[in-house]
């Protein structure tokens, strides 16, 4: 009993442990983290290893002495804004499978839960009761105007074939042009549909990704705080930030 003791004090000792997170998490909604578990003893590995995060739980059969393992764990966040992962425990039941020990291991990882998306109806048309139509996008598309001329890949039509450039090569050349995109879309916070500011800011965050991913700039209206149109990734993260901390600074 006092070898087995030892043995399993000394497993879960001399660990450390890393958590990296995705930069899109939402409230209430399963997202996936990478959990890594560093053994800092020279001499011994540690067995059966069981590491429990904000509910989730993951397991290492082994990880080797001064080496470390990783795996992912599926962890649901509750509520929105600023969340602080300090702590994880990890537990074990080696040696004999009789006493399950555990410790307490620090964390210092940091992330914004995003508000849960909820459908709802966008605005009826842009903020500036412009008519609905096109702007240049900084993507690539198949009708704007022609940005650079690259090599066939043989994915592109064939209306984008550079004939008179192509003929004095051995290869076919094509334009690519520059996608076109809806007319910007400006949201206010203040306008958007829902009973109570959290319905309006899931809404805004449905609002948001819908748009950008069918590539139409959005910009947002919050308070004081004006933001720009615009399509890029950054950009939309912005925009959910600023929806998932509105009012909790």
């Amino acid at each position: 009993m006092t070898v087995s003791g030892i043995l399993g004090w000394l497993n879960i000792r001399y660990l450390s442990l890393a958590v990296r997170l995705p930069d899109e998490i939402y409230d209430g909604q399963e997202t996936y983290v990478s959990l890594q578990v560093e053994n800092h003893k020279r001499f011994v590995p540690s067995f059966l290893l069981r590491v429990e995060l904000e509910g989730a739980c993951g397991g290492f059969h082994l990880v080797d002495r001064t080496g470390s393992e990783t795996t992912s764990l599926a962890v649901t966040f509750q509520g929105r804004g600023r969340k602080e992962l300090s702590q994880a425990v990890v537990s074990s039941p080696f040696p004999i499978n009789f006493f399950i020990r555990s410790t307490t291991l620090p964390l210092n990882a940091h992330c914004v839960v995003f508000p849960r998306p909820v459908p709802c109806g966008p605005p009826a048309g842009p903020a500036d009761g412009r008519s609905r139509g096109v702007v240049e996008s900084r993507g690539r598309g198949y009708e704007g105007e022609m940005e650079t001329i690259a090599e066939y890949t043989g994915v592109e039509p064939l209306k984008l074939v550079h004939w008179r450039l192509s003929a004095r090569h051995e290869n076919l050349k094509v334009k690519q042009l520059t996608a076109m995109a809806d007319v910007p879309l400006m949201l206010d916070l203040a306008k958007l549909p829902g009973r109570s500011m959290d319905e309006r800011l899931s809404c805004g965050v449905w609002i948001v990704n819908r748009s950008i991913r069918a590539n139409r700039p959005v910009g947002l209206i919050a308070g004081s705080k004006v933001y720009r149109p615009d399509i890029s990734r950054s950009h939309r993260l912005r925009l959910l930030t600023e929806l998932a901390l509105h009012g909790s600074r």
